[in-house]
This record gives C-alpha cells, structure tokens and sequence, in this order.
C-alpha cells in the first residue's frame, strides 16, 4: 500500500502541479498560524508570536523545496531539467553543436546501416520453426577434400533408421532447371524434388491448397507446389491456380522424357524460400526420372538432407552420432572403388548453410570496423568536450562554490552528453535509413537475406543502445575531469585545471591514432589484395564479348532426331550470328563461368595420379562448339581443338549410350592443363581415355587436345581440372566477339537469333567482361566500404590531433610571446609546436601497428594472395598517417609563430 501510495501521489506532483503547491502553501501557513497560537498561549504577543514562528520555520521557499525532494517524481523532474539546461546549453554554442552532431549522426548512422545487413543476414530467425534446430547433413568426401557432397538414397534411409540425434530427416533436390511451358511464353526457372516430410519438418504451411503428402509419393502423383513470387507473376495471383495442371520441361533432352504435365496443389507464403531463394516449383521426388534406378545404387550422390534436431540434441552431438553412424556404415558397405566418396557426414546449422560463414564473418567485420570509427568518433568528441568543459571553467566553479556537489556536476556534464547523442542518435537514424536503401541496391547479387535489410524494431533498439553508449563514452572522461577540477584554481585561471585537461586530451589522441592505424591498415590489406586479383590472367580473353544465355524449348521425337535438329539449330544460329555486322567470331558453351562446386568422379586409363588423385578432388566438365576457344582466345597448348565431326559423333553416342559396353567408342574430349598436371604429370595425355559411371556401362571420353587454365569460378579461386565435351545440352551461353561495344550489338543479335529459332528463349544478356567481375563483387564491395571507414577513422584523427595543438597554441599564448621576446625564431617555434604533435602520433602509430598484428589475423581469409602481416601495407600505412600528422600539426606550429610578443606580454 505504501508503494501504491508513493506511485499515486508522484504521479499527481508531475501532472497536477498547481493543486499539490496550493496544497503544500495550506500546509506552511496553517503551520505558522499553530505555531503562532502555542505561543500566544505562552504569554506572548501576537506580532512577537507570528515573528518567532517564522524564524523557527526559516525560509518558506528551502522549506517547499524541502518538501518537493521527498518523493521520487522530484528526482524525475530535476533529470528533466538537466536536460532542459543541456538543451539551452547546446543552442547558445551553435558551432560545437552542428560539428559534435554532424560526427555523431555519421558515426551512429553507419554503425546502424552495417548492424541491419548484420540483422538481416545472421541474426533474424529463418522463416521456419524453431530454425536453430535445423541442420543440413553432408556426405563427406575426406579423400578428395570435399566436405560438403551430395547423398545417395541408400545412405539416407540408413541415417534415418540409426541417428538418435536427429527427430526426423527429408531429403531435396538442388538447382533442377524446368520451362514453365504455355502461356505467353516459355519461362525459365528452378524446382527442387522434394520428401513428403519436408514442409513439415520446416514448419511450412502452404497459404493455399496443401504440400505434397505420401500418397502424393506412393502413387508417383505428377503434382507441384508454387512458390508465391511464380504464383503472382504467372498466374497473377488468382486463387484458382489450385487444381489447374502445368506443363513442365527438364532441359528440353528426351533422355528425361519431354514434357510433362503436372496438377497445382498448393502455394507457400511470400516469406518461404527452400533450399535457395530462387526456387519456384516443388514435386515430389517420385517425380524424379531416375529415382526408381537410384534408390538402390549408394554411387549415386545426388541427394541433400535436412533435419530436426531431437529435443535436448546439439549440433556438435549430432556430429558425434553421424560420425558413429559414418563408420558402421563403411564396415558395413566396403567399396573398393576409388571414386566411393565414402560414408563420412558433415552436419551444418542451416543457418550457415544458407549465409556461409565466409559471409558472417566479413559482415562482423564490417561491423566492428564501423564501430571503430564510431569510437574514433566518441574520443573525437571527448576531446572536444575537454576544450569546451576549459572555457566553461569558471560557469562550472559557480555551480560548486554555490554547493553544487562532485556528483551532482557529473550527472549535468553526463546529462549534457546523453542529451547530445541522442539528437545525434535521430539524425543517425535518418541517415541509416537511406544508407540502408544504398546498401541494399548496391550489395553485390548472391548475397543471402540481404533484401531483408530494413530498419526495424531490433535496428531501432541498437540504434539507441549505440546512442547512449555514445553520449557516455565521449561523457564520462570529460565529466570527470571537470568534476574534479579546483574551483579556486579555475576562478583564477579561467580554465579548470588546463595542464591536466591537456594530459587526458593528449591521451586520448595518442589512442585515436592508434584506432585509425588498425584500420587503415585492414583498409590496406584489402586494396593490396583487390590490386592483386586484378593482376590475375583470366586464362581468357573477356573483352568486348557479348554473352547471350539461351534455352532450347521442348523437342518430342526419337532421341537422334531431338538431338540431330539442336545440333543443326545451334551450327545455323553460330553461322548467322558471325554475319552479324560489328561480330568477328562466335561461340557457344554450355556456360561460361561457373558458381558452384563440381566434384565429378571419373577413371582415368593410365592416368599417373590415379583416379580421383591430387589437387582438391574437384572436377569439372562442360560442352563447347568448335569456335568457343578460338573465340575467347584460350591458347591451345598440344593437339587439336573439337571439329564439327566430333559433335556429330558425340550425338551418336549419347543416343547409343545405354548399349556401351567397357570397351565402347570414346567422345572427343578436350582438357586443361591442371587436367594434365593431375592425372598426366610426367607423359602425353593426348590419345589417353577416361571414362564416366562404373563397369561394364560406362561413357568413354578420349583426350584430342589441351588448352590453357581458365579461372571460370572467378579470378581469386584457384584453376580446378575441367574436360569439354561436345554435346551442348537446353540452355547455353552464346558468346560473340565484336569490334566496338558488345551491348550496342544486342538489338541486333536478339533479332537474328528470333529470326532463326522463335521458340528459343533468351535468358539474360550482358558482357563477359561484366559477368566476370560479378563474381568478384562481394570483395570489391568490402574493400571500398573498409577503405571509407578507414578514410573517415582518418579524416577524424587529423582533426583531432588539429584541434589539440590549436587549443594547446591557444593556451600558451603568453609563453609562446615570452620564448619570442627573448629570441626565438620561427623555426624554434614551429619545432616545438611540431615536437609535441607528433611524438603523440609516433605513439598513436606504435600502439596501432601493435594492436593491428593481433587484429588482422582475423580477417586472413578476406586476402588474396598476401599475409596478414604484409611489410608492404605496415609501412606505407604508418608513414601514411605520419604525413597526415604533419601537416595536422604544421597548420596550429604556423599560427603559434604568429603571436605577438607585445599583445601576449599585455594581456599576461
């Protein structure tokens, strides 16, 4: 009740202030006339007994006072007018205020802009239930260094009858392009087959219809979910989609059957993305044309796994299980074959399976550099506050020789700061808000969740968080050194303890230089790496290439036919494109550049490093046309490069491919010389075979030609063994040579390529040159963000080292006049005043080359081809700030020569 008490009359001394004075004067006066009476009944006279009252009484106004502090709301209100001070405070220093705010908001605003891609990215839940407890589960390729291979059915359906770890499994497929026939027309997108328990096991409710369930399975239904972004853009949105049937393409080979048609039911919600954003279509994996061969054979790893943990189960438990599982397994189920990946798991939260750690680890980067600008930014402002606290010396000795206490001048200095970040904090908000929307337009493509950058409740709370530990961080040293000041000290001098005040000030540029050191630095590394990359030969040449990705709509026939006419279609379409004006050669291939991983596993005949020996395991291949490496100037290196011929033997093949025996025909092949250097170190691989599968089927491919390294996974990773074939599958890139500018041509190549084929789709258009870079974005991106943090860190050092020995010139005005009276030159001048400032950047210097040794291992993976403690960058880097510091010093030593002697010596 007390409490109740306390809270009630509070609240009515904030909000009925009139009623509780009239109240609290009843009470003075009527206690004045009781005293009054006891002593009239004493003896004494009225006038003598009012008098006497009084003076017992004392100051009627300390007595209201008095009363007005016993409550809680008094202390409210005494904040409150702390920051009604600050406030007319800041406004009657308009320049410290516009130059402490612009800081602040700049500093708070990329500290915020950076947190929400950090938001947005790692720490906003995935759009499933409970996604802390999902996983991704691997096969891992130990041998080949692969960590992270697809799993066979087999393997699956053991996991799942063994784990105790994991409550259930489901199984999806990755990266199947389809054509969404009918129509308009044909459209190009992703599906992924699908386990009946998926949905659920994500926690997924379709917002229309149902998911796919296990009769769907069972009786092999040819049934689709809609992603809701195909939903709207290809049926606009219309609630009858469900139910209607689709027709779907594979790639356009009638290996797979041709077209199918497949029955809507159902549509996820706009939030649900799986396994990859881009995914649009789910089936059933009963949809799958080989699953049926599949299910039964543990060499066929086309399979990715997720799962639940089980209540009480921890990521690191369940790779104690699987590992256990893993080597049952391979006791269980020897393979002598080299090419077996084996029965090694890898499991990976699901989160960094989508973001990847790379990815989470260059954004908490990014953060803690933005954050170490926004520190530079606070001890900036701290310093001055320093200066502004010494020309209030004498406001403040006031305040304590009027009984201000110690504590009560801190919590005015300290209200004053807090006050100051927090209207920096709103312009900092402000300024997030349109920094996100850069960020977000800007941000390299590939980047997981980064469209879901927002400013939201979470980026609202940091953002006051960041404030308030701002408004302290740059308070609290001013607050209290000033604090502690001698007021008689200050009564004197003007200032409150200058000497030491310049001490904390030289202190705290001595640790801003130290701060722009580390990142400068980290800046450097980068650039030195980004410089590097560039310096990196693609193996290619993608100038002034134009790049056409196209994909052949759906041919029904006999297998020869559907691939005899692509054949066909694709010589006549190379053939006119090459009469295109500006166009001086042109090729084709199955895709220039590539994003993913490949592990492909093949037996080499007589191959010195055996299958699947050397390098990282990993393997490519891919389909050309005979003008592609003549057209991107990929040098050939032995042999001969693949002739029409090769392509017309290569259709026979694929059709007669299931009647080869271990002894069959062989597709020409052409391979580069990380190929050579793996499997043919030391003797001729032209002639050797190699071939696909295991025996007695399998698909032989002979060597005819090699030709030079391309870095077709981008420039900063490492060449990977690739072999080309010659069978061009649905989708392929065109790429054409011209004379001027590729994309002036792409009018005129859209309508030759229309004139030639009206059903063939063109995906996408642009340059080589371009779509090279692309997969270099990522880095670029961080490089330039770091290096203008880093920028800025040192714009905010020179500043400050600026303003310390303009002040420290300033207050030694009368010194400076005496050393000139008596003979000091101007360069005796200019040396003192540079002497100090930068002995306090040597130190700053020294610490941050210290800190950065330490600091800078942890972005070693960010670098290409340098250390972390590359000489280059920790010396330019210091000397770099050195000769910031100079002229930051030059300008204050240039003014000190200035002082007259005569003025100084008067005002002394």
């Amino acid at each position: 009740m007390a409490l109740l008490r306390s809270i009630r009359d509070g609240l009515r001394g904030l909000f009925r202030r009139r009623a509780v004075e009239a109240e609290l004067d009843d009470e003075v006066q009527d206690y004045l006339a009781q005293a009054t009476r006891e002593r009239i009944r004493g003896g004494m006279t009225p006038e003598s007994a009012a008098r006497a009252a009084r003076l017992e009484l004392g100051s009627v106004a300390a007595v209201k006072e008095e009363a007005r502090s016993g409550g809680w709301e008094a202390n409210l209100e005494s904040v409150g007018s702390d920051f009604r001070y600050a406030a007319r405070s800041l406004r009657k220093n308009p320049g410290f205020t516009l130059v402490a705010l612009l800081t602040l908001a700049l500093g708070i605003g990329a500290t915020t802009a950076i947190f929400s891609s950090v938001n947005a990215v790692i720490l906003r839940p995935l759009p499933f239930r409970d996604a802390d407890r999902l996983a991704v589960l691997w096969t891992d390729d130990v041998r080949r260094g692969l960590h992270e291979v697809e799993t066979s059915f087999p393997t699956v359906r053991d996991w799942q009858a063994q784990t105790r770890t994991f409550a259930e499994l489901a199984v999806f497929s990755f990266d199947n392009t389809v054509t969404l026939l009918g129509g308009d027309e044909p459209e190009r997108t992703t599906s992924s087959f699908v386990s009946t328990r998926l949905f659920p096991l994500l926690g997924a409710e379709p917002l229309l219809g149902r998911g796919i369930t296990a009769e769907d399975q069972q009786r092999r239904e040819p049934v689709v979910v809609l992603s809701y972004g195909l939903w709207q853009r290809r049926f606009g949105g219309r609630r009858d989609v469900v139910g209607k049937f689709l027709s779907l393409d594979g790639d356009g080979t009638a290996s797979k059957g041709g077209p199918r048609s497949v029955r809507v039911i159902g549509v996820m919600p706009p939030e649900f993305f799986f396994p990859g954003p881009g995914t649009q279509l789910w089936e059933p994996v009963t949809s799958y044309w080989r699953l049926q061969r599949e299910s039964g054979d543990r060499f066929f790893n086309n399979w990715r796994v997720v799962g639940r943990l089980a209540p009480g189960a921890s990521f690191s438990a369940a790779q104690v299980d699987m590992d256990a599982i893993g080597r049952r397994l391979a006791q269980a189920y020897p393979s002598p074959d080299p090419d077996f990946p084996g029965f090694g798991v890898t499991v990976v939260p699901l989160l960094d399976q989508v973001t990847g750690k790379n990815l989470q680890r260059a954004l908490w980067v990014l953060l803690g550099a933005v954050g170490l600008v926004l520190l530079i930014a606070c001890v900036n402002l701290a310093s001055l506050q320093l200066a502004r606290g010494a020309a209030r010396g004498r406001e403040l000795a006031v305040r304590v020789s009027l009984g201000a206490g110690r504590l009560r001048l801190l919590r005015q200095l300290l209200t004053e700061s807090l006050t100051l970040a927090g209207i920096g904090g709103a312009a900092g908000l402000a300024l997030a808000a349109a920094v996100v929307r850069v960020l977000a337009a800007a941000a390299p493509p590939g980047i997981a969740r980064i469209d879901g950058m927002r400013v939201d409740g979470t980026v609202l709370a940091f953002m006051a968080g960041v404030s308030i530990l701002a408004g302290i961080l740059f308070g609290i040293v001013p607050a209290w050194t000033l604090s502690r000041s001698n007021p008689n000290d200050a009564l004197k001098t003007g200032g409150p303890g200058a000497s030491g005040t310049r001490r904390i000030r030289s202190l705290l540029v001595v640790a801003e230089c130290a701060l722009a050191v580390v990142l400068l630095i980290g800046a450097g590394l980068l650039i030195r790496s980004a410089v590097r990359l560039q310096a990196v030969d693609p193996g290619f040449d993608p100038d002034h290439v134009l790049l056409v990705r196209v994909a052949a709509a759906a041919v029904r026939g006999p297998a020869e036919t559907v691939y005899g006419r692509r054949l066909a279609a694709l010589a006549t379409l190379t053939e006119r494109l090459a009469g295109v004006h500006g166009v001086r050669d042109v090729g084709a291939v199955s895709s220039l550049l590539r994003r993913d991983n490949p592990d492909q596993f093949i037996t080499v005949e007589g191959g010195a490093g055996g299958p699947g020996g050397g390098g990282t395991g990993q393997l490519a291949s891919s389909s050309v046309d005979p003008g592609f490496f003549s057209t991107m100037r990929v040098p050939l290196r032995r042999g001969r490069l693949h002739s029409q011929g090769d392509a017309v033997a290569a259709v026979h093949l694929i059709v007669t491919s299931e009647a080869v025996d271990y002894a069959g025909p062989a597709e020409a092949a052409v391979v580069n010389q990380a190929f050579v250097q793996r499997f043919f170190p030391d003797r001729d691989p032209i002639g050797r075979r190699f071939y696909l599968g295991a025996p007695p089927k399998v698909y032989w491919y002979e060597i005819v030609g090699v030709v030079g390294d391309m870095h077709r996974q981008g420039l900063e990773k490492g060449v990977i063994p690739e072999y080309f074939g010659s069978n061009l599958g649905g989708s392929t890139d065109l790429v054409l040579r011209t004379d001027g500018n590729p994309l002036a041509l792409a009018p005129a190549v859209r309508q030759e390529i229309r004139s030639v084929d009206r059903t063939l789709m063109i995906l996408s258009v642009g340059t080589a040159d371009r779509a090279l870079g692309a997969l270099s974005t990522a880095r670029r991106f961080q490089t330039w963000l770091l290096a203008g943090f880093a920028a800025f860190a040192l714009a905010l050092a020179a500043v400050g080292l600026y303003g310390l020995l303009h002040y420290a010139v300033a207050q030694r005005t009368q010194e400076i006049g005496v050393r000139i009276a008596l003979g000091a030159r101007a360069p005796d001048v200019i040396g003192l005043v540079l002497g100090e400032g930068m002995a306090l950047a040597a130190g700053g210097i020294a610490l941050g080359v210290a800190a950065a040794l330490g600091v800078t291992r942890l972005m070693a993976y960010m670098l290409f081809e340098i250390g972390a403690t590359d000489a280059a960058t920790f010396t330019a880097v210091p000397l770099i700030l050195a000769g910031v510091a100079l002229v930051a010093c030059y300008l204050p030593a240039r003014r000190a020569t200035q002082v007259d002697p005569l003025r100084a010596l008067k005002t002394e």
